[in-house]
């Protein structure tokens, strides 16, 4: 019964703990084994990806000065912080998957760790939204955005940006439990409960309404786009002809030169009031077709 009662506790079973040490249970272990080394591996990419695509980005952006503009600026601020995101939070959660599942080091530690990615996650909400709109002010009032989007503008906004991400994440640390390991997710993070107990409901409110406001911003972007440069059909409009000279706008310029020369009769085209007629060379050259004909039959 001892025995039977060390067993289902699973304290005191050997190989509980060798399977709880790859993440897994007892019945499940090699299973487990096999989707521990699975996460590895791809989170292990995942962050090898990040690191070096963020920092190709932004040596192209700090080598080439000709990149060295407001948009740019705001695309090396998220690649920077999306590359301490990688090499700081993210093998913590390695090392927890690997350890099965636990945190192993202090609860400060795994606050800071905490604190740490709710600040990115805030971070990138705010700089994609900033982002948008300055697409937005560069298409739509280019005048007003070439004057005004200076580099210490352009650090203005970096640095409100960080206000704002700090504002958002730095309360919950002051909130017991806020702030802790959870088992599921292999990482320390914000913890989402009801929402009277912390700040689960304004933290989801402010990302969903930053993520609302930028899609917005581009949708009336591509609505400006779509009014200010839309092609408009050729319309084919007809010459109006008297007599066989033709004005009006699509009338051609030889056919404004035949009526100068006399070759037309009628009205004057309203195109080419003020202009006089050629009637010289008319009568001329009726006359050379009347002496050709040899003259009148009396």
């Amino acid at each position: 019964m001892a025995n039977g009662n060390e067993s289902s506790d699973g304290s005191h079973n050997p190989l509980a703990a060798v399977v709880a040490t790859t993440g897994g249970t007892v019945n499940g272990g090699p299973s487990s084994a096999v989707s521990t080394y699975i996460k590895l591996v791809l989170l292990g990419l995942i962050i090898c990806i990040s690191l070096v695509g963020n920092l190709v980005v932004s040596l192209l952006v700090l080598r080439d000065r000709a990149l060295h503009k407001a948009p740019y600026y705001f695309l090396l601020d998220l690649c920077l912080a999306d590359t301490i995101r990688s090499a700081v939070c993210f093998p913590f959660v390695l090392v927890s998957i690997k350890n099965g599942s636990t945190w192993t080091y202090s609860v400060l530690s795994c606050k800071v760790v905490a604190f740490m990615a709710v600040l990115f996650c805030f971070h990138a909400a705010f700089m994609l939204f900033c982002i948008s709109v300055t697409r937005y002010m560069a298409i739509a009032h280019h005048r007003f955005y070439s004057k005004r989007m200076t580099f210490w503008t352009c650090v203005a906004v970096v640095c409100m940006v960080w206000t704002l991400s700090v504002a958002m994440a730095f309360p919950p640390v002051f909130d017991v439990g806020t702030y802790k390991f959870i088992r599921e997710e292999d990482q320390c993070i914000f913890e989402h409960r009801y929402f009277k107990a912390n700040d689960t409901l304004g933290f989801m409110l402010m990302l969903a309404v930053l993520i609302l406001a930028t899609h917005v911003v581009y949708m009336k972007l591509l609505l400006f786009e779509y009014k200010h440069r839309k092609m408009k059909p050729v319309q084919m409009v007809p010459a109006i002809s008297q007599n066989w000279t033709f004005h009006g706008p699509g009338a051609t310029g030889q056919a404004a030169a035949n009526w100068i020369a006399g070759f037309g009769r009628g009205p004057m085209p309203p195109t080419l009031l003020g202009i006089r007629q050629n009637l010289h060379n008319q009568n001329r050259r009726l006359l050379e077709l009347f002496d050709s004909s040899g003259g009148l039959d009396v």
